[in-house]
């Protein structure tokens, strides 16, 4: 059966591989999870081998991380209503990656402390909270 060339098979057209903005949106979350996965490994492994940290004080950072989501939630979920998901999402990408890179620039400079893990731990939860996905952007309420 002939196609005319300026029509696409329906199957083409159904295709999630083809919307550039999907793609685009799939591809930044894909990226922004890896590295929230490695910081959830990373910061207690600089702790305790750039630092020397305890147990406690490797535990210090993931509580504050935990009660930061608890206090952060209520507001930002309100604020995010507000606001264009997509610029959201960037921003709060642009604050964890300023939050987590400043730690490898300190370090370089020898002087990272257990204080910068604590408040690197704290904007980086909130960021997330506010972009998770553009469906999900309001997870914090």
């Amino acid at each position: 059966m002939p196609t005319s060339p300026d029509v696409e098979p329906e199957s083409e057209a159904r295709s999630p591989w083809r919307p550039r903005d999907f793609l685009l949106l799939w591809g930044g979350q894909a990226v922004s999870e890896m590295g929230s996965a490695v910081t959830t490994v990373a910061l207690p492994l600089v702790a305790v081998v750039a630092l020397k940290a305890s147990t406690f004080q490797v535990g210090l950072p993931a509580a504050a991380a935990t009660a930061a989501f608890a206090v952060v939630a209520l507001p930002a979920g309100a604020i995010v209503d507000r606001g264009t998901k997509r610029s959201i999402m960037i921003v709060c990408g642009i604050l964890r990656l300023l939050a987590i890179g400043s730690i490898p620039l300190v370090a370089a400079f020898g002087t990272l402390t257990m204080a910068q893990l604590h408040a690197v731990a704290r904007p980086p939860v909130c960021a997330r909270c506010s972009s998770t996905s553009p469906t999900r952007v309001t997870c914090c309420r």
